[in-house]
């Protein structure tokens, strides 16, 4: 029995002597009634006692001290075990291995001897069957008749361990899947003040551990701006749930970042906001590649848009081109005449440059790729480059000694160094530095997931960097875009930049802009590493006068003004002209064996069939064709390219001029 206050050492229990009675034979008669009444009240009382002793479902036993021997047990203990009564008495405990922690039960005798009770001791027993199980342990010692003895109950709580073990199982799993979860969890009361955080989102925001988080306000140390939680509490404080909330926070180092907010308020048992439980995920790479993708279509569905026009522009461009050199022809030595054909001739150039940095933006312009070693071109083209800039601008060139070497077409990369460099020229109005760079790099797979468009591998970086006024990140998500421009009217066609971001696009490369205002600009243009030996330049073979010719050109080209444009000035320089408007007029041509034709002159794309195909068809009838494409979109040669390396023929590009027709058409019947 535990007692309030201060708890005392007890002894065993023992019963007191009965007091004698007087010395008369009345006396002596009462106290025989009286003696015989107490024994028949004792013998009813421990009958009772024992039935109760017996019909409890908890083990009460009664052990000899100190040998342990059982003297008496009850069903319940017989149940708990799954001994029987005969074989328990007179034995040990340590006889019948009752006990599964021997050692542990020997210090609960030593208690019992020394303190005379125990309460509540949880301790593991055996069952006759082996299974281990749990157990309560309370216990007393108490003399009977002359002997020592320990009389105990104990409790069968192997349910209750159990539970409690699965909800500690439980508790650790919850807590393991919270501490592990890969967004943060945070529990902040109304006020701001953070009661919980799980490592996610300590992590998220940039600190070393909850308890330094939990020293922060909300409002004030975690959100970019204070207004915005307090006008997200007035919007939702009174909504149970709340979900997919864009929030800006702000890290231990000061960096904001974006996160996605959903959660729920919990209440007290008076319904009052006791705190939020929030999942927050960190979803700003996901912004700033939503961002890039949103970009990257807008100028795909651009360059689709400007590649068309001036596809189907360069047709009309090339009738007007040619056209022009027949009326100066026809113009003598008339000025006024001459004057007005030599306008129109550099307005129809001007516009095909135009049409050229369209088809460049939209990756459509045609090219003949050769093997660069990227440092000789840099260095071909510095001389120009320091005429470009001036000399207020210092041209600081940082070349890699061992580069390795690219594929692309040298005029594109003549386009790309002078757009850059007269770029970062224009952004430096005062003066400045201009620094050129060139070494080896390999895109990982972190750079690749934090820029959209760039693909791992083996690359040749070109970088160039001024220290010009800079732009904001607004001005540089339209950098690219045809026809953008910060400069003034007048000054600039904004096709520059667009321009070069398509033929790096075109070549496999990646182009990536950093600029703040005030510190500069950096371009860095990532071109596809190759191994080769690097081709040497071409000297130019341009003669003042391009002789004709007395062969047979079939001319295959659905457009009508421009296949009459064509015809007319090959036969003006001596050639026979078979004129087909389409491919059957081509093939009823080439089937008459009579006729003997020297050269295909063919669009690349043409309605029914394409120019590759009849140059296949008809080559197969005469081995001796020699064959030569026109065209100036490079989706129209894609079919087309490996038949125009294999059989060694050559592309004319749209629009063309008639030295670059007869050029081409003399080159590819002498080849």
């Amino acid at each position: 029995m535990v007692k309030s206050g201060k708890r005392t050492r007890r002894g065993p229990r023992q019963t007191q002597a009965i007091p004698k009675s007087g010395g008369d034979g009345t006396g002596i008669s009462r106290g025989a009634s009286e003696r015989i009444s107490a024994e028949e009240d004792f013998r009813q009382s421990r009958e009772k006692y024992a039935r109760m002793i017996q019909a409890s479902p908890d083990a009460i036993t009664l052990r000899s001290l100190p040998e342990r021997r059982y003297l008496e047990v009850n069903e319940g203990f017989c149940r708990m075990t799954g001994y029987t009564v005969e074989e328990v008495l007179g034995k040990t405990s340590a006889e019948l291995n009752v006990w599964a922690d021997p050692e542990q039960r020997r210090g609960t005798v030593e208690k019992i001897l020394r303190e005379g009770e125990i309460h509540e001791e949880e301790f593991r027993f055996r069952t006759k069957s082996g299974e281990i199980r749990f157990g309560q342990l309370a216990a007393v010692s108490v003399i009977v008749g002359n002997r020592l003895c320990m009389l105990s109950i104990t409790r069968d709580i192997t349910a209750r361990k159990h539970a409690e073990e699965e909800l500690r199982r439980s508790e650790s799993n919850f807590r393991s899947l919270v501490d592990d979860a890969p967004f943060g969890i945070l529990r902040a009361t109304f006020e701001g003040r953070i009661l919980q955080a799980n490592p996610a989102f300590v992590r998220m925001l940039g600190y070393d551990s909850e308890e330094e988080l939990c020293k922060l306000d909300m409002t004030r140390d975690v959100y970019h701006d204070a207004k915005q939680r307090q006008s997200l509490i007035a919007k939702h404080s009174q909504e149970r749930d709340f979900h997919n909330i864009e929030v800006q926070w702000k890290q231990k180092d000061g960096k904001v970042i974006t996160a996605l907010l959903n959660g729920h308020r919990v209440t007290g048992p008076d319904d009052k906001l006791s705190y939020y439980e929030v999942f927050a995920e960190d979803i700003t790479q996901r912004r700033v590649l939503e961002r890039q993708l949103l970009q990257s279509q807008k100028m795909e569905a651009i360059g689709r848009l400007a590649g068309g026009i001036a596809h189907d522009f360069n047709n009309l461009l090339g009738v007007v081109l040619g056209h022009t050199e027949i009326l100066g022809e026809l113009a003598g030595h008339d000025p006024r005449l001459r004057k007005s054909v030599e306008a129109i001739q550099n307005a129809t150039k001007r516009a095909s440059s135009l049409t050229m940095q369209l088809l460049a933006f939209s990756r459509k312009q045609v090219v003949e790729p050769k093997i660069l070693d990227l440092n000789a071109s840099v260095r071909e083209i510095e001389k120009l480059l320091h005429r470009v800039i001036g000399e207020d601008i210092e041209l600081i060139l940082r070349l890699h000694p061992r580069l390795s070497t690219i594929q692309m077409d040298p005029g594109q990369l003549d386009q790309i160094l002078m757009n850059l460099v007269v770029n970062a020229r224009d952004a430096m109005p005062q003066g400045g530095k201009l620094i050129v760079e060139t070494t080896d790099v390999t895109l990982d797979e972190p750079y690749v997931g934090q820029h959209l468009g760039a693909t791992t591998g083996a690359f040749v970086q070109l970088s160039i960097s001024d220290t010009g006024c800079g732009m904001d990140q607004d001005t540089l998500s339209h950098v690219f875009e045809p026809f953008f421009t910060t400069k003034e009217k007048g000054k600039g066609t904004g096709l520059g930049l667009s321009t070069v971001y398509g033929i790096v696009k075109q070549s496999g490369g990646y182009i990536m802009a950093y600029s703040e205002l005030g510190r500069g600009t950096t371009f860095k243009v990532y071109f596809p590493l190759v191994r080769g030996v690097p081709e040497a330049a071409h000297p130019s073979d341009r003669r003042a006068e391009i002789p004709g010719g007395r062969e047979t050109v079939l001319l295959v080209e659905d457009e009508t003004a421009l296949r009459e444009l064509t015809r007319v000035l090959l036969e003006k320089a001596g050639y026979t002209v078979l004129e087909a408007q389409n491919v059957e007029d081509a093939i009823r041509f080439a089937e008459n064996g009579e006729r003997k034709i020297d050269l295909l002159l063919t669009d690349v794309v043409m309605p029914g069939m394409d120019g590759h195909e009849l140059s296949h068809r008809l080559a197969s009838r005469r081995p001796a064709l020699k064959i030569l494409y026109m065209s100036g979109y490079a989706d129209d040669v894609v079919a087309s390219r490996g038949a125009i390396h294999n059989r060694g023929t050559t592309l004319l590009q749209k629009p063309f001029s008639r030295a670059a027709l007869l050029g081409k058409v003399r080159e590819v019947l002498d080849s």
